[in-house]
């Protein structure tokens, strides 16, 4: 039998496990993600052998979480998230001496439904012997939890991005006789275990588009159209669950969703922006409100890679009766952040 206490042989413990605080940015099928020991105090007892079994089982009684179908080792951390499970084993310290003998199987036992992972008992001699008709206190030792995370491939990071579990405190199961004779520990789970929101470390552009020359007639006699369409790129860089992107030019002046801040000597003439989405198709940008692209027309190669926005300038007139021949030179800033 087991207990926390020398005086005390019923005494239950509760056992509190918090995994790490730091975001973590899960990917599918990872295994030993965020491990964490936790020791704590055990003591073992002893009763006449025909009135307690010997057997210590790791039993989720109670359990707020799911098995996994495919491991019973492991459990689901929260159904808002498929794919990110965790285990929980523990490790007890051998019994002294040759009675006892030592556990079999061998420790670690895990908490699982499964007897062939959650139980083991000492392979020879009793705990106490025939004359222990009173309970009797035998040995002190520590014993270490050993909590670990896995994914699957039902993991979708970009499901998960963003999300704390486990929030608030959750219990996995009971450390106790099998027979429930005796103490025992009440097992617990609490984050917030955090997944990484999905985003991108930096983001890298070209500072200058040259859109080339037009005739001045050119614009003139097609002042609705897009002139000198040139393509750009901006990349983003270490991007974690292929983000969405939203992308703002509000701060810049504009005319007709026509850049319109010219430094140069030309009159009447603006620039537009635009993206390519993923089958190639063109797409304005609106200059005066935020635009979200979603993630599938950001070139992702992976859930941790870079991604790439294919933009595109064009040449368009702000105000025919104004057209003058010159230079063209518009800084434009052009902000990108994530929902």
């Amino acid at each position: 039998m087991i207990s926390s206490k020398t005086n005390d042989i019923n005494y239950t413990t509760d056992v509190t496990l918090t995994p790490t605080a730091d975001a973590q940015s899960f990917l599918p099928d990872q295994t030993n993600l965020v491990p964490k020991n936790q020791g704590q105090d055990v003591t073992y007892w002893g009763r006449n052998q025909n009135d307690v079994s010997k057997t210590i089982i790791f039993k989720p009684e109670s359990s707020e979480f799911t098995v996994d179908a495919s491991n019973p080792k492991g459990w689901l951390v929260d159904s808002s998230v498929p794919g990110l499970y965790f285990t929980l084993s523990v490790n007890m310290p051998a019994p002294n001496g040759v009675t006892w003998g030592q556990f079999s199987p061998a420790m670690p036992i895990y908490l699982s439904d499964d007897s062939s992972v959650n139980q083991s008992k000492p392979a020879n001699g009793s705990w106490g012997c025939a004359s222990d008709r009173k309970d009797t206190y035998h040995q002190s030792g520590n014993m270490t939890f050993s909590l670990s995370f896995y994914t699957t491939s039902a993991f979708n990071p970009a499901q998960a991005a963003g999300k704390q579990l486990m929030v608030n405190r959750k219990r996995a199961g009971t450390l106790e006789n099998s027979w429930d004779s005796g103490g025992e520990f009440d097992i617990y789970l609490q984050g917030p275990l955090t997944i990484a929101a999905a985003g991108c470390g930096a983001f890298s552009a070209e500072k200058t588009v040259d859109l080339g020359e037009i005739p001045l007639n050119t614009l003139k006699s097609k002042p609705d159209d897009e002139h000198n369409k040139t393509p750009f790129e901006i990349t983003l860089k270490n991007c974690y669950a292929k983000p969405t992107l939203i992308v703002n030019l509000a701060t810049n002046p504009s005319t007709n969703n026509l850049l319109s801040r010219n430094q140069g000597s030309a009159k009447g003439v603006g620039v537009g922006l635009g993206y390519f989405t993923s089958t190639s198709a063109s797409q304005r940008l609106d200059l005066s409100n935020p635009n979200t692209i979603g993630s599938s027309d950001l070139e992702y190669s992976g859930n941790t890679s870079d991604g790439v926005l294919h933009m595109y300038a064009i040449l368009g007139v702000t105000d025919k009766s104004a057209l003058s021949a010159g230079s063209v030179s518009i800084p434009t800033v052009i902000t990108l952040t994530h929902p």
